[in-house]
């Protein structure tokens, strides 16, 4: 270290350390500050977004996620009325309700898959009625992050019902969601 000489009013000389005149530490102590504001002003950013989003997605879905169809299926609905399809996302559990149009009072709940992943219970499910199989008869495709699930609507079997193994399915129409 260099010493430096001085002097002082009553006249004595004094050595000491040469003091830096660089101002490096300041500079160094702001960038770390205006990185640690930049990193807390993006999760504040981020977690406000994700909150939008959520309360978006329960103004239009509701919560528990849920979405409700009408349509017919070509079969139990000989009074005219359509069947009825209440699609649920509850706690990650897809499930969807069919109600025959002729005996709304006999539901029958069809189970989907369990979604897994961060904030999954808000991703909402739809519905339509498509022919995946080529039966002639409207089937039931529910539609949940990116997922497809279908239940082949079966007039033997008086309900929709899980595709049997290798049935061929074509799942890759474009979607009309039900809102």
């Amino acid at each position: 270290m260099a010493m430096m000489r001085r002097e002082v009013p009553s006249g004595l000389v004094r050595m000491g350390p040469k003091r830096r005149t660089g101002r490096l530490a300041p500079a160094v102590t702001t960038a770390g500050l205006v990185a640690v504001a930049v990193f807390v002003a993006f999760q504040l950013a981020s977690t406000v977004a994700l909150w939008v989003q959520i309360k978006v997605g329960d103004l239009q879905y509701g919560y528990p996620r849920s979405v409700q169809l009408e349509g017919y299926l070509g079969f139990h609905e000989t009074t005219g009325r359509p069947s009825h399809f209440v699609a649920i996302n509850l706690h990650r559990q897809v499930l969807v309700v069919y109600m025959p149009g002729d005996d709304p009072f006999h539901p029958t709940v069809l189970r989907g898959p369990y979604l897994t992943g961060a904030n999954s219970q808000y991703d909402p499910v739809t519905l339509r009625l498509v022919d995946v199989n080529g039966d002639g008869y409207p089937d039931v495709v529910a539609s949940v992050d990116g997922r497809q699930v279908a239940w082949i609507g079966d007039p033997r079997a008086g309900r929709p019902r899980a595709p049997l193994p290798g049935e061929h399915l074509a799942l890759d129409q474009p979607s009309t969601q039900a809102p």
